[in-house]
């Protein structure tokens, strides 16, 4: 009697434990499309409040974004406008009840209109703009600059005519998403189209991105919530400095990158240089859009050891540095430069601004936007992650 009071006993407690078990890692369960090793970036929030609650408004978070509701581009605050190739070709942009809209007009006719479903950018400089076409991805015909407050013809399109036809591939959303599931379909005469599973499609840079899968790190923590070091997590300090560039290199070394599989793979630990046709730095003059990384390795302050991109980049922080905050960063390694080539004039002011000199604005070789009502194409300008003497910027100083 007493040996089945026991075994009754002993059931009732392992179902119980079971079931405990069971609770926990549901509740660390998520719907993530990246498969049941990743978390979802909605479970880090509870230990990483301060973190997430900063991240979620800085320029890799706010890399993408899907617009699946009415007024999902309101926050945004993109204007209505037009861009006029010719007097009887122009595009209308318009927001509806239902969302943002291009329309190309000929002569005053609607000849096709789509809604934007997905906008790339973080707004700092532009947005890029994206609908679906069945289940391909394709660019609208202009994008927005911010900073300009005007719409312009999309980078590398017709510069007399209303284009609809680039699709968004996927190597565009492995810099600016998370995830993207694709299949690759063939065509017509051997072609091959990628389409995307709709709902596959993880917008922005989220947390699990850069970090790595993250679910059994967080089972691991909501079951043991006093241990405060982190298990199943790469701790990005004990990487080595190749490694820890490496990892913001994947979307900041250019479109020269090539692989067999897809970037989203690419985990903290990894290398760049067994990707195949990465282009590594080779003496010559990177374009400065999306080679940051290229440009960087150039540096003497790289090559040393004294500057890597969280050096100056604090990718959880939504704050926007100016100029003397960077230079204070500078300084830090350069107390003993006296610029005594410079007029004493100039000192002042360039000890509150060293990134203008070292580190100045340059032109995109690739990248420049066609204004309405014109043939002229004004060049993206962003700047040079090379931390050099400029003797051109010298000599006019």
């Amino acid at each position: 009697m007493g040996r089945r009071r026991f075994l009754l006993i002993f059931c009732i407690l392992a179902i119980f434990v079971f079931a405990i078990v069971q609770c926990t890692q549901v509740k660390s369960k998520s719907n993530d499309s990246r498969g049941p090793a990743y978390a979802g970036s909605a479970s880090c929030v509870s230990c990483h409040k301060d973190l997430t609650e900063s991240a979620v408004h800085n320029s890799h978070f706010k890399a993408s974004k899907m617009l699946t509701e009415p007024g999902s581009a309101d926050s945004l605050h993109i204007p209505d406008g037009e861009f006029v190739f010719n007097e009887q070709t122009k595009v209308q942009v318009k927001n509806r009840a239902d969302g943002l809209y291009q329309s190309a007009l000929i002569n005053g006719a609607d000849k096709k209109t789509e809604h934007t479903d997905m906008i790339f950018g973080a707004g700092n400089s532009a947005y890029t703009f994206a609908f679906w076409y069945g289940k391909q991805l394709m660019q609208m015909p202009l994008n927005y600059l911010t900073k300009g407050h005007q719409w312009v013809n999309s980078p590398g399109f017709p510069d007399n005519q209303i284009y609809f036809g680039r699709p968004i591939v996927s190597r565009c959303l492995e810099c600016h998403s998370s995830f993207a599931d694709k299949k690759l379909v063939q065509g017509p005469n051997f072609s091959i189209t990628e389409e995307y599973v709709k709902n596959s499609i993880i917008a922005g840079i989220d947390c699990e991105r850069c970090h790595g899968p993250a679910a059994q790190h967080v089972n691991f923590h909501q079951q043991n919530p006093t241990v405060k070091t982190a298990n199943f997590m790469v701790s990005y300090k004990k990487l080595a400095l190749t490694r820890r560039v490496d990892v913001c290199g994947v979307c900041h070394s250019g479109t020269a990158i090539r692989t067999v599989n897809s970037t989203f793979g690419f985990k903290p630990g990894d290398t760049l240089t067994t990707l195949p046709q990465y282009s590594a730095y080779r003496g010559e003059d990177p374009d400065v859009h999306g080679k940051q990384k290229q440009l960087l390795e150039a540096s003497k302050c790289y090559k040393i050891g004294k500057a890597e991109c969280i050096t100056c980049h604090d990718v959880h922080e939504n704050n926007k540095l100016n100029a003397a905050i960077y230079s204070v960063k500078c300084i830090s390694c350069h107390q003993e430069v006296k610029h005594e080539t410079l007029k004493e004039k100039n000192k002042a002011i360039l000890a509150k601004n060293c990134i203008d000199c070292h580190m100045p604005i340059k032109e995109s070789h690739d990248i420049g936007f066609q204004m309405s009502n014109s043939k002229e194409k004004v060049p993206y300008s962003i700047r040079t992650h090379r931390i050099a003497i400029y003797n051109d910027l010298v000599k006019n100083k």
